[in-house]
């Protein structure tokens, strides 16, 4: 699943017209869903009413609530229910929550536990699908085992499964192995190809906005071994795109394929990229992505067509 990035107009609310479009695009290339509002789609700098807003938007415009996790995310309580009422009313596949980023110090795992306790009771709904987002680098609060039990033991089918972006794959495989029963996904693609053969559920991942087509591959090839033969490609575009800031540069490289400039825009404190850094950005992708096996090439390396009036023109 896509973690998708979100596009936002000049008054700095979501794109619903872009945000379909290229949502469909990502669908038609080989995604299972998308994540919509998490840390990639700069979700936590949206207001409430906007992400209510944009998620009918995106189930109005044809998109089937089915293949959608919503990120829900926010300081206050009440907006963390309503945001989970109105996505599990809409019918979508989960909601994806992490602990408040704000107040680190001092949480201990029974606080933790006290939180998504207060979301789930509050939002009293029996269709409610929670996924528990472990990312201590942004929460700086770890989603542990021991709160995975409790709320997994206290809501039965309720707790849906756990997302991990922590970066290590040791504790990712352990989530597997203590929780199959539920799904577990990584936010970290290199750890695909080993994670999947014991039973991780897949990945939801910002790298899929710009490679759809190669972490397509690189799931479905049958084995562990197969898998590892896309790792060194998809590694070289990593280091391409996180050469600046993760966001802005998925978003250059959007903008540029789609040739459509609307779609740089990020939400404060996020900057665009200067234009020097941007366009050699966009030139190194667009080698590397030409350089991939023709299956798995995510972005259109066909020649510019030009009309014959043109051409002659030139050639005069």
């Amino acid at each position: 699943m896509v973690a998708i990035t979100t596009p936002v107009d000049r008054d700095l609310r979501p794109d619903h017209a872009r945000l379909i479009a290229r949502t469909r695009q990502l669908l038609e290339t080989g995604c299972d869903g998308i994540a919509l509002f998490g840390t990639t789609g700069e979700g936590l700098s949206l207001s409430v009413d906007d992400r209510l807003t944009a998620l009918d938007a995106v189930i109005a415009g044809g998109i089937d609530p089915a293949r959608i996790i919503v990120s829900i995310g926010a300081l206050p309580v009440p907006d963390v229910t309503r945001l989970c009422q109105h996505a599990t009313d809409a019918g979508v596949d989960g909601v994806l929550l992490m602990p408040p980023c704000a107040f680190r110090d001092g949480i201990t795992e029974d606080g933790t536990f006290q939180y998504f306790r207060t979301i789930v009771d509050r939002v009293a709904r029996p269709a409610l699908r929670l996924y528990l987002y472990h990312f201590p680098g942004i929460s700086g609060v770890p989603v542990t085992p021991g709160v995975i039990r409790r709320l997994d033991e206290r809501y039965p089918g309720t707790i849906a499964g756990v997302k991990d972006s922590g970066g290590d794959a040791d504790y990712t495989q352990m989530l597997v192995r203590r929780f199959s029963h539920l799904s577990v996904f990584t936010g970290t693609e290199v750890d695909l190809p080993d994670l999947l053969a014991t039973g991780l559920r897949g990945t939801i991942c910002g790298l899929g906005n710009i490679m759809p087509r190669l972490l397509r591959a690189m799931v479905d090839a049958p084995t562990a071994y197969d898998r590892r033969r896309y790792l060194p490609l998809v590694l070289a575009g990593d280091a391409i795109v996180t050469r600046a800031p993760f966001i802005p540069s998925t978003k250059a490289v959007v903008a540029a394929e789609l040739e459509d400039p609307e779609w740089r825009r990020v939400l404060p404190p996020m900057a665009e990229l200067a234009l020097v850094e941007r366009q050699r950005l966009v030139v190194d992708f667009r080698r590397w992505d030409a350089g991939l096996p023709a299956e798995c090439q995510s972005l259109d390396h066909a020649p510019p067509a030009y009309s014959e009036k043109v051409v002659s023109i030139r050639r005069a």
